[in-house]
C-alpha cells in the first residue's frame, strides 16, 4: 500500500515481544519441532523406567537390553521369539489365550503390596518392549493391567503413547489427563497432550500446556517457545478465517485513505466534469469533490458516488475511443482504488482491468501497479509505472509511487531518485520530502535529515505531517522530550486544519513515546483513549492502548482492544497479528485463573527478587 512509511503503524511489530511477555506473565508466544514430535516418536525416558518415577529419568535398564535380537515379525504370534515378551511360563502374572494379560479384581486383591509393586514393574516392561516392538495395541493391554494393579502417571503416560502412534488423540488426552492430575508438571504429558490437542484443533487447549511447560521450566525451556507461536498463530489464522467469512470488506482509518490520496496530484475537473454536470459525470465530479475534502465523512460518501458513477456510465455500451469512456476509466480507478483501501485485491483488480479496457491515462497504470506491488507481483508493477511515464512522461504520481516501491524493497538510492524528481513535479506534495528526509535518516546522514525537515516545515508550515514524521525520527533517536514536543505541534495544527490529515497519529505516536521513556503515566492512556475517539477505526490506536491497560493489569480490556483491532485491522496478516495478541492476553487470564500456575509464577517472581 502506498502513503509514507509510519513509524507509528509499526508499533505493533516493534512490540511484539513486548506484549507476549507482559500478556504470558514472562512466556514469549513463540520451540523446536524436533523436540516435540519427538515426544509422539517414542516413549523417551518412560520406556524404560521400571523404579515407576513419573519423570522416566532412569535410563539403566536400556543398556541391558541393547544387545537384544529384534523379533522376527510385527505380528507378535510366536511369543518365544527373542526380543518379544516374555513366554507365559516366565511371567509373574496370569495371561489368558491371546497371550496378553488376564488379570482380573480377586486377582489383585490378594496380591501384598511387594507382589503388587513386582507385577506392575513386570507389565510395564513387558509393555515397553511391545511398544518397541511396534505392536501398540498389545503394549496397551500390558499398560492396562499394570494400571489395574497400580495407578502410576507413568503407566498412564505409556499407554498414552501407544494412543499418539495409532492417532487415537482423544485417547492420548485422556491419560495425558490421568497423569498430569497426578502429577502437574509431568512435561512429557503435557507436550504430548498438546499434540493432541494441536490435532484436534483445539489450539487453545494446546497453548495452555505449552505454556505450562515453559512456567514450569523457568521461562528457560526455549525449545517450546516456537511450538508456542506456531499454534498460537493456527489459533488466531482459524480465528481470523472464521471472522472473515462472507463478511464485507470496510474502509480502513481516514488518516490511512488520506495518506493514500494525498500523495497523487489532487484531481479537481478531470475531461471537464464540474458541478453543472448531469448523470455519470456529476456522480464523478461530486466524489473527487469528497475526496479532496479529507474528512472520514467524505471518504465514505465518495466510495458510494464512485459506485454510482460506475454504474451510470454503463461501460458495456461505451465507445473506447470516446470522451465518456475516458470518465469512466477514471470513475473504475477510483472504484479500484477504494477496494484496494478495503484490502479485496480481487475487486480492486478487475476494475482496474476494465479501466485500462477503455480509455487509460497514465494514472491508471499507476494504480494497478500498487494492486500488483501488494500482491508481491513486482515485475507487473516495474512494468506499469514504465507504460505510465510513456503515456506521461511528466507524472509525478508514477515517479512518486515508484520511488515509494523501491523505498519499502530497500532500494534508497533508486527511491531518492525517484522522489526528488516528484519534488520536481508536484512541489506540493509534501510526502515526498518527508521521504526524503527519512531517506537521508535511513542512509546515517543525521544533519542532512535534520536540515531537510526544516526545510519541510518552512515549505508547508502548517502541515502537521512534518512535525509528527520528524517526531518519529527523534523517538527512533531516543530524544524523547523533544519528539512529544513536536508530536504537540502536530497536535495543533491538525486540530486547526479543516480536513482529516494525519488524524490521530501524533496521539498515538505521543503516547508511544511516553512509554518508552518508561513511564505508565495516565497522560500516555488519556492520549490513546482521544485518539480512538478522533479516529474510531484507527486499529493503531487501539493497540498501542491495549498495551497501556495490559501494562496497568487491565486484561480484559486489552482484550477488547485487541479485538477491536483485528476487527479494523486492513490486511489478513495485520488481522492473525491482533488476533494473537488477543489470545496472548486470554491466556495470561487463564493462567492467573489457575491456582497451581499463577503459584509457580510467584515463586519465580519470588526468587528474582530475593
Amino acid at each position: 500500500m502506498s502513503g509514507l512509511e509510519k513509524t507509528s503503524n509499526n508499533f505493533f511489530v516493534r512490540n511484539q515481544t513486548l506484549i507476549a511477555v507482559t500478556a504470558l506473565a514472562g512466556v514469549s508466544a513463540v520451540g523446536a519441532y524436533y523436540y516435540y514430535a519427538q515426544q509422539q516418536r517414542g516413549l523417551s525416558g518412560d520406556s524404560s523406567d521400571a523404579t515407576g518415577s513419573s519423570d522416566g529419568s532412569s535410563k539403566k535398564k536400556k543398556k541391558s537390553k541393547k544387545n537384544k535380537k529384534k523379533s522376527a515379525g510385527e505380528s507378535g504370534e510366536d511369543a518365544s521369539n527373542e526380543g518379544a515378551a516374555a513366554s507365559s511360563s516366565e511371567k509373574l502374572y496370569p495371561i489368558g489365550e491371546d497371550g496378553l494379560p488376564n488379570i482380573g479384581d480377586e486377582i489383585v486383591e490378594k496380591l501384598s503390596d511387594k507382589e503388587k509393586e513386582s507385577w506392575a514393574n513386570a507389565l510395564k516392561e513387558d509393555g515397553n518392549t511391545e511398544f518397541k516392538a511396534k505392536k501398540y495395541n498389545e503394549a496397551i493391554a500390558y499398560y492396562t493391567a499394570a494400571l489395574k494393579i497400580k495407578v502410576d502417571p507413568v503407566f498412564y503416560s505409556n499407554r498414552s503413547a501407544c494412543y499418539a502412534a495409532l492417532d487415537d488423540h482423544e485417547k492420548v488426552i485422556e491419560d495425558t489427563t490421568a497423569a498430569i492430575n497426578i502429577k502437574r508438571d509431568y512435561t512429557k504429558c503435557l507436550l504430548r497432550r498438546a499434540t493432541s490437542y494441536e490435532k484436534l484443533e483445539k489450539y487453545g487447549e494446546a497453548m495452555f500446556d505449552l505454556t505450562a511447560v515453559t512456567i514450569d521450566g523457568g521461562f528457560n525451556n526455549k525449545s517450546v517457545e516456537s511450538i508456542l507461536e506456531r499454534v498460537l498463530k493456527k489459533k488466531s489464522i482459524n480465528i481470523v478465517e472464521k471472522m472473515m467469512d462472507g463478511s464485507s470488506f470496510d474502509l480502513p482509518s481516514a488518516s490511512t485513505i488520506g495518506s493514500f490520496f494525498g500523495a497523487f496530484t489532487p484531481d479537481t475537473n478531470p475531461h471537464g466534469i464540474s458541478e453543472e454536470s448531469t448523470g455519470a459525470d456529476k456522480f464523478l465530479f461530486d466524489a473527487i469533490a469528497q475526496i479532496n475534502l479529507n474528512t472520514p465523512e467524505g471518504y465514505d460518501n465518495a466510495d458510494s458516488l464512485i459506485n454510482q458513477a460506475v454504474e451510470a456510465y454503463d461501460i458495456t455500451n461505451l465507445d473506447p475511443v470516446s470522451e465518456t469512456a475516458a470518465k469512466a476509466s477514471i470513475a473504475l480507478e477510483y472504484a479500484s482504488a477504494f477496494k484496494f483501501l478495503r484490502n479485496d485485491p480481487t475487486a480492486a483488480t478487475i476494475e482496474i482491468e476494465k479501466a485500462i479496457a477503455l480509455k487509460p491515462r497514465a494514472r491508471t497504470y499507476v494504480y494497478r501497479a500498487l494492486v500488483n506491488a501488494d500482491k508481491a507481483s513486482f515485475t507487473q508493477a516495474l512494468a506499469d509505472f514504465e507504460e505510465a511515464k510513456r503515456l506521461e512522461p511528466n507524472s509525478a504520481d508514477a515517479y512518486y509511487q515508484l520511488g515509494q516501491l523501491h523505498y519499502m524493497s530497500n532500494e534508497l538510492q533508486k527511491s531518492e531518485e525517484n522522489f526528488k524528481k516528484a519534488t520536481e513535479l508536484n512541489p506540493e506534495n509534501v510526502y515526498a520530502y518527508v521521504q526524503l528526509a527519512c531517506i537521508a535518516y535511513k542512509l546515517g546522514n543525521h544533519e542532512d535529515a535534520e536540515a531537510k525537515f526544516k526545510s519541510c516545515k518552512s515549505k508547508f508550515p502548517t502541515s502537521p505531517e512534518v512535525p509528527n514524521y520528524y517526531g518519529e525520527i527523534l523517538t527512533d533517536k531516543g530524544q524523547l522530550d523533544l519528539a512529544c514536543k513536536q508530536f504537540d505541534t502536530a497536535s495543533r495544527l491538525q486540530a486547526a486544519l479543516p480536513v482529516f490529515s494525519v488524524g490521530a497519529l501524533p496521539l498515538i505516536n505521543k503516547a508511544y513515546a511516553l512509554s518508552k521513556g518508561g513511564e505508565r503515566s495516565p497522560e500516555a492512556e488519556q492520549l490513546l483513549i482521544e485518539a480512538c475517539q478522533l479516529d474510531p477505526k484507527s486499529e493503531f490506536a487501539r493497540t498501542t492502548l491495549a498495551q497501556i491497560k495490559l501494562q496497568n493489569e487491565d486484561v480484559d480490556e486489552a482484550i477488547k482492544l485487541f479485538e477491536e483491532s483485528a476487527q479494523l485491522a486492513r490486511t489478513f496478516e495485520e488481522k492473525v497479528q491482533a488476533t494473537s495478541f488477543a489470545e496472548a492476553t486470554k491466556m495470561q487470564k487463564k493462567i492467573r485463573a489457575d491456582p497451581y500456575l499463577s503459584e509457580k509464577i510467584n515463586e519465580l517472581l519470588r526468587s528474582q527478587f530475593a
